[in-house]
């Protein structure tokens, strides 16, 4: 918990007196926060970084490496999407159409399905 604050502040070149500022708290909460020094941290101050970093609070917390799961999500379902289109659809301008069968076409969604599992698990940069 204490790292992924300093990662997020650092990676926007903030210090914590700006970042303090920018969410209305006290620097020596950040920094509390960031060495893990408080025993009880009030839940306006996380709802307030993830917000301002735009990230979910099991991010913060270091339970997911996925930052921001709407995003992630969004990504995922256009890149499904996209791949679909291609395996369903008639390639007109190439002249020939995809060799996929259906049940083919459904084991390789089940892979993509697999693979949004795997990435999950995975840090994003």
């Amino acid at each position: 918990m204490k790292n992924r604050l300093y990662e997020l502040r650092t990676e926007q070149n903030l210090f914590q007196e700006q970042l303090a500022q920018k969410i209305n708290c006290s620097q020596q909460l950040i920094s509390n926060y960031e060495t893990g020094k408080l025993r009880r941290v009030p839940v306006d101050f996380e709802e307030k970084l993830c917000n301002y970093f735009n990230c979910s609070i099991d991010y913060l917390r270091c339970r997911s490496n996925v930052r921001n799961e709407e995003k992630y999500s969004d990504t995922l379902i256009k890149i499904e999407k996209m791949i679909e289109e291609f395996y369903l659809n008639d390639n007109t301008k190439k002249g020939s159409k995809q060799d996929l069968s259906e049940e083919e076409l459904a084991n390789f969604l089940e892979i993509l399905s697999n693979f949004k599992d795997i990435l999950k698990k995975f840090p994003t940069p």
